[in-house]
Order: structure tokens, then C-alpha cells, then sequence
């Protein structure tokens, strides 16, 4: 098969082959010729369509609205190191504004609006006096304005065993 002159998905192709049964030495040399080089002629050019906005667009999006992990048991595969907790929510669309409460209704945190720059908020398991918050189910309520939508998310939280250093 010749795999210069066909349409095999390679994108590398490498062969050896000695011309003499001589051991390896530090005087051989190689030569590796590339079927094509880029040169400085050659000149590559991208374009992309502009950014749209379309309110149905980003109600239908509301319904992909999720927190990762859900449940949360101890540890986020994202998380960098054991002081950085976090559950992350996506797909939130600009000035979103997110409740989290516990299944008495109290409010146990606020998250900033986002801003419409990214679509997704980061809550550190913390309260609004920043204490960690204790194991259990808590609800997130998504209030989303700009588009006339609210959600209503449960959250499991299991965290592991913590010694605060003050009180």
C-alpha cells in the first residue's frame, strides 16, 4: 500500500531501515524528509460567525441547567487541592442569580449574577460567614430574569471530616 499517494487518517508515518547489518554508532545520522513543510508563504486564514443571542434559544438552554458533582461526597474530580472545594452549576445564562437553601428554607448562601461572560458559577461549600456547611441535601433556586425562567436544583453534599482551627 502506498500511504504517501491515499487517503489513510495518519497523521504520522515513520519507518527505519538500515541499509547494512552494521551495530548503530554515534556517526550514523538520519534524514527525515516531511511530505509537505509549511513555509512562510504559506498563509492560513480562520473566520468565524458572530456571536448571537436568541432569548428562546436560552430558555430552552435552562432546561440543561445541572450541578456537577451531584452528590458530592467529599471530593470534586476538578479540584485542585483539599482546601479548594466546589460544586460547579452550568449553563447559566447572564444575570443569573442562584439561592442555595437548606430543606428547612434557610438561606444558606447567595451566589453572585453572572455576568454573561462564562455560564457557569463555582460555589465553595461554604455559607455567607464562610463556614463550610454541613453535610445534607440543599436545595439551589436559580432566579434567571433576563430570560423570565426560574429552576429549582437538590443538592447532596457528604463532607469529610473537618476540624475547624477556630469557631
Amino acid at each position: 500500500v502506498d500511504i504517501l499517494n491515499t487517503t489513510t487518517p495518519l497523521m504520522w508515518f515513520c519507518t527505519i531501515t538500515r541499509r547494512n547489518t552494521n551495530a548503530w554508532t554515534s556517526s550514523n545520522t538520519m534524514e527525515i524528509l516531511a511530505n509537505h513543510i509549511n513555509t512562510a508563504d504559506d498563509v492560513f486564514s480562520f473566520t468565524a460567525p458572530a456571536p448571537t443571542y436568541s432569548t428562546a434559544a436560552a430558555q430552552a438552554d435552562a432546561n440543561k441547567i445541572n450541578v456537577f458533582p451531584n452528590p458530592y461526597y467529599g471530593i470534586n474530580p476538578n479540584e485542585t487541592n483539599s482546601l479548594s472545594k466546589y460544586v460547579r452549576f452550568t449553563h447559566l445564562p447572564a444575570g443569573a442569580t442562584i439561592r442555595i437553601f437548606t430543606l428547612a428554607g434557610v438561606l444558606v448562601r447567595t451566589l453572585p449574577t453572572t455576568d454573561g461572560t462564562s455560564t457557569y458559577a463555582d460555589w465553595n461549600l461554604r455559607n455567607d460567614n464562610s463556614l463550610p456547611v454541613a453535610s445534607g441535601i440543599y436545595i439551589a433556586y436559580i432566579d434567571m430574569p433576563s430570560i423570565g425562567k426560574t429552576k429549582t436544583l437538590k443538592l447532596a453534599i457528604v463532607q469529610e471530616e473537618q476540624i475547624l482551627p477556630t469557631y
